[in-house]
This record gives structure tokens, C-alpha cells and sequence, in this order.
């Protein structure tokens, strides 16, 4: 099973080189000349979309000190999309919070970390209050290696309470193999990272960043070949764990197949992971799942599997030319950005209409401030008023990315008409 998968791999990667010779990238700017709806009206959207991005992103950096999947990475990515199609970016700040992304990501690489709901687990006969108050002190403060965390708590614990207690300690302290703050801000996080870099000269693609990232990839999949999905795909949509998989699996396989000179050393991972996709059901009613099943088959799949789900996703389309994220829900600009994005990305020859129709909805559709509102209500997997209203400016900022980067995707470079 894994030798045909490991050259169905290898033809794929192959093909894909061949189709790359054959298929110029003049002739994909051609396709997307094709689409005719004001092209100075997509560039003014977009140029009125960044500065909402870049005001909130910057905002999420500085006030909640979080690298977030849901903002930092689309902040970045979104603007080197953008740098792409040769809008004025500001690539001094640009770089800047890239390498508040690395110092970041970089101190969230611990192994160990105790938290008071750990000690709280512990039963109080195994570790009494008196071991407990002195380990007060080493609450929340990050170690990266065990000596680290054992030369601490000799400071705090006498030669007897180590002697009996250490071992329950550090198994208290050690962080999850897929913690946040254990893997570099997470999976989703190291993932967007490598894709909005990828192709640009961003401090994210300096070997000693990068390649670190793509190893965290590595150790966290799983022996099936999976990853394991964290919050964006799991705990804020109204997903399945099953789905919630396949999409983080095949978004993490993507991300490292954008780096060619990193397959022979990934090559099996993504092979695990091609293998485990393909014995996974469909869930083509989710139409997010559905615009990812069509860029992972463009990745690793064959010419009959794209044409498949290039058919299912344009036909899941609404009648005012977008996306719900299932059917029956009202077009969002969360789902109708990622699906143009994925058109454009894939097969703009094929979908010259369906791209045309999805920039009317978004250029009708967005808001004065440059932004598109994306009500969580309709996403999110919670119904509790409360954490609605606390969620709708995460799916805002979320809606807005994938709205900006689909538009950016439809456009070809003004220097290809050149």
C-alpha cells in the first residue's frame, strides 16, 4: 500500500512539474484577464480592506500578546499576498511583525510549564498543600528543557520532597504534545505561517525559522498519517471531529507540499497523510471541507479528482454568486473568499464565471470601514449569546482575510500585462 502510494506521490509531483512547464504562468494570468467584473474595483476593495486588517491585526498583537490562527498569520499572510500583486505595502513593518511572529513562536516551544489546574488534578494525599504552596512560585513560568525545570524546583523543594514528589511533578508540568504553547503557537498558527511566506523573501522563510517549523509539523501528525485539529477547525465551527480532521490534515499536507525542497524529507509524512485522506468519507455538504478537498487534490491527487470537486464546489454555490459553509446557509465572505481563492488557485480557466459572480458578492457585500462581516451565529459552534457576541470580532477579522485573499488571488499582476 505505502510503495504505490509513495510513487503515486512521486508521478503527482512529477505531473505537477510537467503541467507547470506546459501551463506558463502567462497562461494563467490570461484566465484570470477573463475576468472582466472591474478590476479597478477589485484593487480598491482590497486596498480598503488592508488597513482594517492591519489595524486589527496589529491591535490583537499588541494588546492580547496572542499569535492567534485566526488573525497574526492572515495579517501577515494578507499582506504578502498583497506585496504579490503589487500594492504599496509597507515592508518595514511587514518584517517587523514577522519577527514579532518568530520571537513569539520561538518562546512558545516549552516543554514543560505548571498551571494551577494541573495542581488542582493532583490527588492531595500524593502531594501535600505544603509541596503544593512552595510550587507557587513556578506557576506559569515556561521551561524548554527538564534540567531547566528540575534545577527550579530543587531551589523550592527540600531533597526529601524531591525524592518523593518530582516524578508527579513533572508529569503535572509536561505540556501536551499539541499545546500551543508547546509547538510554537500550534498547528494552524505553524501551518499559515509557512503559506503566507512561502514564494516571498519573508524573514518566515529563513531556513533556521522554517525548517524548525516544519519539524514541529512533523513530530505533531499522527501514526495514521493525521493531525489532530486544534480550535480553528474544531471548537469554533459546527463541525464533526471527523471533518474537523480531514481539514486539518489536509491544510498541514499542503503547507509542507509548497515546499519542494523540503519533500524528500517530508515525503512520507504527506505520503501517510495522502493515505490516510483517501480512505476518510467525503463530507462534500461542507463546502469549506469541499474548496480544500479540491487544493489538496491539486497538491496530490489526479486530473479526474480536481475536475470532480471543481464540479461539486461550483454547484454548492448560492444563487447571489457565493458560499455558505454548508448547504442551505446564506452566503459569508469567510466561505466565498476561501472558495475563490481555491478557483483562482486551481482551475481560473475553468471558473472564469464563477470567480466573475463571487467578486460582484463581495464588492456589493463589503462594509464601509474596508472590512466584510462574517456573523459567527452562522458558524460558530456555540449558541450562547455571550461568547456570539465575544466571537463575532474574531469571524470579522476571519471573513475579512479570506474575502481579501480570494479577491487577491483572482487578480493577476499588473507586471503580467506588461
Amino acid at each position: 500500500m505505502m510503495r504505490s502510494l509513495c510513487l503515486r506521490f512521486m508521478c503527482s509531483a512529477i505531473a505537477s512539474l510537467c503541467v507547470a512547464d506546459e501551463t506558463p504562468q502567462s497562461n494563467v494570468a490570461e484566465s484570470l484577464a477573463e475576468i472582466t467584473t472591474d478590476e479597478g474595483a477589485v484593487r480598491e476593495a482590497i486596498g480598503r480592506s488592508l488597513p482594517f486588517l492591519k489595524t486589527a491585526g496589529v491591535a490583537w498583537m499588541e494588546e492580547r500578546s496572542c499569535m492567534s490562527c485566526h488573525h497574526v498569520p492572515f495579517l501577515l499572510w494578507t499582506h504578502r499576498a498583497a506585496a504579490a500583486k503589487e500594492f504599496d505595502i509597507d515592508s518595514q513593518k511587514l518584517s517587523d511583525w514577522e519577527a514579532w511572529c518568530i520571537k513569539d513562536s520561538l518562546e512558545q516551544r516549552n516543554l514543560y510549564r505548571l498551571q494551577s489546574y494541573e495542581l488542582g488534578k493532583i490527588d492531595a494525599a500524593t502531594l501535600p498543600s505544603t509541596v503544593q504552596q512552595k510550587l507557587k512560585p513556578l506557576i506559569e513560568t515556561p521551561f524548554k528543557m527538564l534540567d531547566e525545570f528540575r534545577k527550579e524546583l530543587t531551589s523550592v523543594l527540600t531533597e526529601e520532597e524531591l525524592k518523593l514528589y518530582e516524578p508527579v511533578i513533572i508529569k503535572a508540568a509536561e505540556r501536551a504534545i499539541n499545546a500551543p504553547d508547546r509547538t510554537g503557537g500550534g498547528l494552524d498558527v505553524l501551518g499559515q505561517l509557512l503559506l503566507s511566506g512561502h514564494g516571498s523573501s519573508s524573514e518566515l522563510q529563513k531556513p533556521e525559522f522554517r525548517d524548525g517549523v516544519i519539524g514541529l509539523m512533523g513530530q505533531l501528525q499522527q501514526s495514521d498519517g493525521s493531525w489532530v485539529p486544534g480550535n480553528q477547525f474544531l471548537t469554533m465551527r459546527q463541525w464533526s471531529q471527523p471533518v474537523a480532521s480531514q481539514s486539518t490534515t489536509m491544510w498541514a499536507a499542503i503547507a509542507l507540499g509548497e515546499y519542494h525542497a523540503s519533500r524528500d524529507v517530508n515525503h512520507v509524512a504527506i505520503e501517510k497523510s495522502i493515505a490516510w485522506q483517501l480512505a476518510q468519507p467525503p463530507a462534500a455538504d461542507n463546502y469549506e471541507w469541499l474548496a480544500t478537498r479540491l487544493l489538496f487534490a491539486k497538491h496530490y491527487g489526479s486530473a479526474d479528482e480536481v475536475e470532480r470537486f471543481r464540479q461539486q464546489l461550483i454547484a454548492a454555490r448560492n444563487a447571489d454568486g457565493g458560499w455558505g459553509w454548508q448547504k442551505g446557509v446564506p452566503s459569508d465572505p469567510f466561505t466565498t473568499g476561501l472558495a475563490m481563492y481555491v478557483l483562482a488557485n486551481v482551475c481560473p480557466r475553468e471558473a472564469v464565471a464563477e470567480i466573475q459572480s463571487a467578486r460582484s458578492f463581495l464588492l456589493t457585500s463589503q462594509q464601509p470601514d474596508g472590512s466584510w462581516h462574517t456573523p459567527s451565529k452562522n458558524i460558530s459552534d456555540t449558541t450562547d449569546p455571550e461568547r456570539l457576541n465575544a466571537r463575532d470580532e474574531i469571524y470579522h477579522y476571519w471573513g475579512t482575510a479570506w474575502a481579501t485573499l480570494g479577491l487577491l488571488e483572482s487578480l493577476a499582476s499588473p507586471s503580467d500585462s506588461r
